[in-house]
Parts: C-alpha cells; sequence; structure tokens
C-alpha cells in the first residue's frame, strides 16, 4: 500500500514503524478519498484493523487534541441542551443506518478521555463499513459532551470540549434522552451503538433504551458474545463442554458481570439451571473474591456493600475477599477470565497454579490496551509449558516455544458488533421496532462466530481476521 502524504512525499504504509504514524496517513488517505480509505481496509482487514481501531486506537485518542485537524462526527454539548432536535439536521445525510456514541467516560482502559473519545466511535464505524458493507455515508460517530473528570486532561489548554466536571444523576440522563429522542426523530430506523460508557452508566443506560429504541451496549452485549463464541470454541478444542468451565474472572464492573451474564445464558442452552450457572463463576473484584462473609480476610466486599448486581455473583464455595493465588487452592478454576483493565494481574503464582490441576487451562487476559492486559500470550504458554489456551481482548504476535509457533487468538467484538448492527437495522417494520429480538439475536451471533471463526485454521489461530470476519458478519443476516 502506498499513499501520498500532505507534502506530496510518495511514502510505503506498511513500511511505518509506529502505529500512531501508520493511523494517521490513513486518516489522511481518509479525508482525501474516502473510497481508496475503504477499500484499502476492505482488501487489507488483518493489516488495518489494529491500526483503526485496537490497540492503535487507545494512543488515538490520547492523542485526538493534538492531531485534530478536521470535524469527522457530530458532538452533542450539555450547553446546547434543548436544540439537539435541530442539531440533528446539520448532519447532511438523511439515510444514516448506524449511530456509535461515546460520552469518553472509559475509553478502553485508560478512562475519562471527555471528548477525545471520539476516536473510537470513528474506528468503529470504519470496520462497519469494511466488515459489516454498510456505506459510509450511513454512519454517524457521535461525542456526548458532558464534561470531563480527568482534571489534567480538561484543563489543558488544547482541550477541545466542555471545561467542567461531569454531569449526575438527572442532570445527565436528560442530556441523553433529549439526544435518543433526537436521532430516533430525524432517522426513526437508526441503530445507536452505545460505546466506552463507564460502568456506573452502561447498565442503566441499556436498560432505560434497550426496550424503547434499536439500541445495544457493544462493551456489554458484543464482548459477552464473542466471549462466549471463545469459551465454546476453546472447550471443543480441549474436549470438554462449556457445561464443565470453571471461571475466574477478574473484573467485578458492570460492563464485566454483563460479560458474565452472556456467558451464563450459553450455559444454560446447554443444559444447565441458572443457580448452576452461577456457581460456575468466582468473580474477583479490586477488593477480593466475592464470596461467603465468613471474616476469613474481613469480607472486604461485604463490608463495603454489595450491590444488588454484584449480590447474584457472590460464591459461596471461597471466602469474601480472597485473593486469587489462594482461591486457586479451593475452587480450582479451569478458565481465567481478565475483565479488570489491571495489568499483570494474571500472575505466575496464579497461572501455574492453575495448571496443577488442568491440562489445558483456557486463559483470557481481554483488557485493552495492550498494556492493561492481565498477562501476555508468552507469559500464559511460558507458566503452562505451552498447553495454555490462549485468547486475548488485543492482538499480540505470535509465541516461539520449542521450534513450535503458538498463536494466540483475539477474541475481539469486532466480530460481533457490525452483524449485530447490520442485523437491527433491518428489523423496521412495526412490531420489531423496540428490541424484543436482542437477546436471541446474540445468541444466533455468538453460535456463528463460533461455528465460522472458531474452527483452527493452518495457522492454528480460532480467530482470523480478512475474509472471514465478513463471513461471520454475512451469516448473521
Amino acid at each position: 500500500m502506498h499513499a501520498v502524504t500532505p507534502c506530496g512525499k510518495n511514502i510505503r504504509v506498511s513500511e511505518l514503524v509506529c502505529p500512531c504514524s501508520s493511523n494517521r496517513v490513513r486518516q489522511d488517505i481518509h479525508n482525501s478519498n474516502e473510497t481508496l480509505y475503504h477499500k484499502l481496509l476492505v482488501e487489507h482487514m488483518e493489516h488495518m484493523a489494529p491500526l483503526v481501531y485496537t490497540p492503535t486506537v487507545g494512543e488515538v485518542c490520547k492523542q485526538f487534541g493534538a492531531q485534530y485537524t478536521r470535524c469527522r462526527g457530530m458532538y452533542f454539548s450539555q450547553d446546547d441542551k434543548g436544540h439537539f432536535s435541530h442539531m440533528v439536521y446539520n448532519w447532511p445525510h438523511d439515510d444514516v443506518h448506524v449511530i456509535v456514541v461515546t460520552d469518553g467516560s472509559r475509553i478502553l482502559g485508560l478512562g475519562d478521555l471527555g471528548v477525545y473519545g471520539m476516536g473510537i466511535p470513528i474506528g468503529k464505524l470504519a470496520l462497519y463499513c469494511a466488515a459489516g458493507g454498510i456505506a459510509p455515508h450511513r454512519v454517524l460517530p457521535v461525542v456526548l459532551d458532558v464534561g470531563c473528570n480527568n482534571a489534567e486532561l480538561r484543563d489543558s489548554p488544547d482541550y477541545i470540549g466542555l471545561q467542567k466536571e461531569r454531569a449526575t444523576g438527572a442532570e445527565y440522563y436528560s442530556v441523553v434522552d433529549e439526544f435518543m429522542h433526537a436521532v430516533f426523530h430525524r432517522w426513526p430506523n437508526v441503530v445507536v451503538q452505545f460505546e466506552d460508557f463507564e460502568s456506573s452508566k452502561a447498565v442503566p443506560l441499556l436498560s432505560r433504551y434497550r426496550h424503547r429504541y434499536r439500541t445495544f451496549n457493544d462493551d456489554i452485549q458484543g464482548t459477552g458474545c464473542v466471549t462466549l463464541a471463545g469459551l465454546l470454541a476453546a472447550a471443543r478444542n480441549t474436549g470438554t463442554s462449556i457445561k464443565d468451565i470453571r471461571v475466574l474472572c477478574a473484573g467485578a464492573g458492570s460492563s464485566g458481570l454483563g460479560v458474565c451474564e452472556q456467558i451464563v445464558r450459553g450455559m444454560m442452552a446447554e443444559g444447565l439451571s441458572e443457580a448452576q450457572a452461577r456457581s460456575q463463576f468466582v468473580v474477583v473484584s479490586s477488593l477480593g473474591a466475592i464470596g461467603r462473609p465468613d471474616n476469613v480476610y474481613g469480607n472486604p466486599n461485604h463490608a463495603r456493600g454489595l450491590s444488588e448486581e454484584r449480590t447474584l455473583w457472590q460464591n459461596d464455595d471461597v471466602s469474601d475477599g480472597a485473593p486469587m493465588e489462594d482461591i486457586m487452592d479451593v475452587y480450582k478454576p479451569n478458565c481465567l477470565l481478565g475483565l479488570s483493565t489491571q495489568g499483570g494481574i494474571f500472575t505466575k503464582e496464579v497461572i501455574t497454579e492453575m495448571a496443577k490441576t488442568c491440562d489445558r487451562p483456557i486463559i483470557m487476559p481481554m483488557s485493552n490496551p495492550v498494556e492493561h492486559a492481565e498477562c501476555t500470550p508468552e507469559q500464559a504458554y511460558e507458566w503452562t509449558n505451552g498447553r495454555a489456551v490462549v485468547a486475548t481482548g488485543s492482538p499480540f504476535a505470535p509465541v516461539e516455544r520449542d521450534g513450535q509457533t503458538l498463536y494466540p487468538s483475539q477474541c475481539n467484538n469486532m466480530y460481533a458488533f457490525p452483524g449485530i448492527g447490520c442485523v437491527l437495522r433491518t428489523c423496521i417494520d412495526g412490531h420489531n421496532r423496540t428490541i424484543h429480538i436482542m437477546d436471541a439475536l446474540v445468541d444466533m451471533h455468538e453460535r456463528n462466530c463460533w461455528s465460522i471463526q472458531l474452527v483452527k485454521n493452518c495457522n492454528g489461530n480460532e480467530f482470523t481476521l480478512s475474509y472471514e470476519c465478513r463471513c461471520v458478519e454475512l451469516k448473521a443476516l
């Protein structure tokens, strides 16, 4: 792939060493020739997807203000509340099919980046076009600017958003309510995907709108869908059933627990009761395991107070507050699921202890970007003597070990959200206008991900980019 820089210099894009530099060149192409940009993305998906999305997009968001050259998408500011229904008509296209919206409050594992989170909707929608086959003029990236709690970023003179703390409570929800009313008034058949909202907002917003509008939360439903697909494939490749998987989940945020809910539903589909499926999980918060309050570790989760959502995940087989090393002795999981955004918490002690009682341990450090992964594939393979089945949220290079090349899979929601969005946008007749089909749709999509994507290819990799990614989306349709 070649490109011409603004100064007229010809360069080979694939030879750029820095991913952010490569991304900037691609954005220059995007700004000057949108057709060429999407042709390159479709034909070179495996090379370009990591540069327009995970893991490069996190760094792009951090540098968004410094690199800002033109508006791509719409910004709905809290200061403009009361005018959203007029503002939507500033967008020049009448046939918008998919909107990806963020408030920038939890960008990957980077925290609050405010309006700089716009890089996420832009990257996601590029994949909607390439993998989902939606025309570029039918997508719309959006940021809801309700302030920023990252003081260092917010107080910078170069920050392009509202320089105040985030709105909360009724004030916050009234902004989102007005936005949803405005976009569905102009584009009644649009699909709105919520992206990278902080945990305290993600679940309430999904509950608030999922039966009123055609909408879904990709961090909860998309990630849950592809994670379950990954577990189905891992169970198949290790000769077990998903009913036999015992999960230690690091991360007890609302989005992480939503992913676990999706896995529970998958276990129930295989014959387990809800109680049996939940008993297959030990969920670890920042204070340790959510378990029985026997005071062995001081009951830190119970002392802080368990929300109704977290109470569902109490496992009485372990003591409340137990660290992961101690959980291994008592619970003996065969799957580590990382949704914590805490880099390195799957330590050598944790993984080697699991490997003692499990022939093929399943290790899924799902947190993004790369530096927030709970462990690296190289560590997982090394500490299990190459026996681990590994899937990660960000792409990692193959690992050479004992003359064998081991390929960690990338278990990323890019295999799910384009297909989910494409299907939802077709459900426009009366009784489908509210999305009661969402759960069934995710179930169908996870099975298609598993049946098409997660069978080992010639390189031993369970997930592949390029053509097969489009096959998953087309199968969903």
